[in-house]
């Protein structure tokens, strides 16, 4: 082993070598999950889950004195 002696581009080589592995070992991640890691994507589902709750809120009101009014 005293007598080995690398070639001059053996760390690029190797290191391609590695970044290619690491590739083909990770694949691309798919649409849903990039859309869900976009920060715009958190301020929509923020917003509509804020409004959807509203929504509800005045539902369960209406559900419950719309009787009472109507009588």
């Amino acid at each position: 082993m005293k007598d080995f002696k690398a070639s001059r581009n053996f760390v690029t080589l190797v290191m391609n070598n590695v970044r290619a592995y690491e590739v083909s070992k990770n694949p691309q991640p798919s649409w849903s999950q990039m859309f869900l890691s976009a920060r715009f994507a958190h301020y929509v589902l923020s917003i509509g889950g804020g409004l959807l709750g509203i929504i509800n809120l005045i539902r369960i009101y209406l559900t419950l004195f719309s009787p009472v009014t109507c009588r």
